[in-house]
């Protein structure tokens, strides 16, 4: 049975209402899974304590009192009455930046030999107030996720790109005009690195529209629905494409506008991200809002791979549940199933529509697509990471240069991969 050919409209509309705004996670017609502005206005009244040292995180970096300077934060209560809705998600990112630095701040807790050395105290001045607005955003568990770190921490470089409530173009989404709002080290590799994270996702905003028009075509039918499947498609897989090319601009050559120093990123930035053992997966890569979108669209089943499994369990952690009952709707879509029935019954509609859901699959998971890009990017940038020192993932995992493991991870990848690319037509 065909679903409500208005659920995804629905739940879209109610998750732009207003009184969804401060829930986890954002999604829009307009913007599709970012933010629809770029305005988190920093923390007033006693809450601008956090504030003032997040402010200072970057000269706190390499230094041996960063410890004592988090721990030294007043105890602030953050209960609906202390802290308004609205200061919700930037108080959430200000812990969870607090958090990760307290942990991972200073030489002697950079490099450390194994995640498990890593301390995994928090001051109580932090973890009671993370763990309390965590819960208010609707989250099952406590940790700093892509939201956070990424699509509520970042605003523009020239003012004159954002309207007087942080509205913007999402096509000014670029990485050049973006930055942290919240700079943890300051340096030119988390500048463009978490940038990059934005433009990608920016640049599939339209598949929100897209996917909730393709169930009203999938349900209404009619002589022509297979062209209109066939032209939304073939729109997703051109997103899937802008995607990969907007990754492509992480670039580890000096003479790039969007450079991004492989060392530099390995041994600050994604160090940094990884939380101790005990706490969800830090952000990454894996729990990106286009990953699972077009997962879902595609139909992917599979999830027996090293990866999948470590996707799933980021569905789980790090998407908020606004995504995930999305990402649910179109999933129930069953376009794979939509496209196989048509070979029976319309064989001529069918050889239209199967090219365009394969060019999908191709455009996103293909040697080419943005998985294929990203595998080559990925296992350059985690070789030299692991030449540097930098043997900690955001999976926890453990890798070592004796065994070269970033071609270990290279076969993880191909294995994920093949478990999209065998739903080809």
């Amino acid at each position: 049975m065909m679903p409500d050919p208005n659920s995804l409209v629905r739940y879209v509309a109610n998750s732009s209402a207003d009184s969804a705004l401060h829930l986890d996670g954002d999604l829009t017609v307009d913007h599709g899974f970012m933010p629809r502005t770029v305005a988190n206005s920093p923390l007033t009244g006693p809450h601008a304590a956090w504030e003032q040292a997040a402010a200072r995180l970057p000269e706190l970096a390499f230094s041996p009192n960063a410890q004592a300077i988090i721990a030294d934060l007043p105890p602030l209560a953050v209960g609906p009455d202390d802290l308004p809705d609205h200061q919700v998600k930037r108080a959430a990112t200000v812990l969870g930046l607090l958090a990760h630095s307290y942990w991972r701040f200073g030489v002697a807790r950079m490099y450390m030999s194994r995640n498990r050395d890593i301390p995994d105290q928090l001051p109580s001045v932090i973890k009671q107030p993370w763990e309390q607005v965590c819960r208010r955003l609707g989250r099952d568990d406590t940790g700093l996720t892509l939201e956070d770190w990424v699509f509520n921490n970042v605003t523009f470089s020239d003012p004159g790109r954002m309207g007087p409530g942080g509205e913007y173009r999402i096509e000014d989404a670029t990485i050049e005009n973006l930055r942290p709002s919240i700079p943890v080290y300051d340096n030119r590799a988390e500048q463009v690195f978490t940038s990059a994270f934005f433009e990608i996702n920016a640049a599939v905003a339209p598949v929100v529209r897209e996917v909730c028009r393709l169930e009203q075509v999938m349900s209404e039918g009619g002589p022509d629905a297979h062209v209109e499947v066939s032209q939304i498609l073939l729109v997703a897989a051109q997103c899937a494409r802008d995607a990969m090319k907007s990754f492509r601009r992480v670039s580890p050559h000096s003479n790039s506008a969007t450079f991004c120093d492989p060392v530099d990123w390995a041994k600050t930035l994604v160090t940094w991200t990884v939380p101790p053992p005990g706490y969800p997966t830090g952000p990454s890569g894996s729990a990106t809002p286009l990953v699972h979108f077009f997962d879902a669209l595609i139909g992917r089943a599979r999830y027996d791979s090293a990866l999948g499994v470590f996707a799933q369990e980021l569905r789980g952690t790090q998407l908020p549940r606004k995504h995930r009952g999305f990402f649910n709707l179109v999933r129930e879509l069953d376009v794979r199933g939509y496209v196989r029935s048509l070979k029976e019954t319309a064989p001529v509609q069918h050889a239209t529509v199967a090219e365009a859901f394969n060019e999908v699959v191709s455009a996103f998971a293909g040697d080419s697509g943005f998985l294929g890009v990203h595998k080559g990017k990925v296992v350059n940038y985690l070789g030299v990471g692991t030449i540097v020192g930098r043997n900690q993932s955001t999976a926890h995992d453990q890798t070592f240069i004796a065994d070269a493991t970033w071609t270990e991870m290279a076969g993880k990848l191909q294995h994920a991969r093949d478990e999209r690319t065998g739903l080809t037509l």
